[in-house]
């Protein structure tokens, strides 16, 4: 049942396809027959390069070319252009209704909830706390290389006394 319902829903797709390219064909017939022809005279039996000398003696009385196209024609074309690609959009959604959509945008793995701050004053000072600690405290760096960590204070004032190795030593 649901096999017979598709294919006719298919026909009925087709017969609307012929008939929008019918129309289609039509207008563009209709368009291009406007452009051979100017102000309902043909282009074909005006006078061309080879008659210019039956009109030299005339001074000319119009101050455009009369073989220029009139701006109507190319705004059909245009215009027949647009609706043609609006009707080829239809027509393919309507002939391929199952056709895949585009890619999935949706969301598959969810973000982190936020790590939001409660006290932010005590966090603040905690961090703080833990600074000072180390820069003014001391503390073992490598117990085995005997390699200890001195307050920053204590460690500025042996540099300024002893001095680095290749530098020069400070006046005192």
């Amino acid at each position: 049942m649901a096999d017979r319902s598709h294919r006719g829903t298919r026909q009925r797709a087709c017969w609307r396809t012929f008939a929008i390219a019918s129309v289609a064909i039509a207008f563009y017939l209709a368009v291009a027959r406007g452009l051979t022809t100017e102000r309902g005279v043909n282009m074909a039996t005006e006078p061309g390069p080879a008659d210019t000398h039956l009109h030299q003696t005339e001074p000319p009385k119009i101050a455009f070319e009369p073989t220029d196209w009139d701006l109507a024609p190319v705004a059909a074309v245009y215009i027949a252009t647009l609706v043609l690609l609006v009707i080829s959009c239809l027509v393919l959604i309507v002939a391929y209704p199952s056709a895949l959509p585009d890619v999935s945008r949706a969301l598959h793995i969810n973000p982190p909830g936020p790590r939001l701050q409660v006290n932010s004053e005590a966090d603040l000072q905690r961090f703080r706390t833990e600074e000072e600690q180390q820069l003014n405290g001391y503390y073992w760096i490598d117990k085995q290389k005997g390699i200890v960590h001195i307050p920053i204070d204590t460690a500025m004032q042996n540099l300024a006394r002893t001095g680095i190795d290749g530098f020069p030593k400070a006046q005192q």
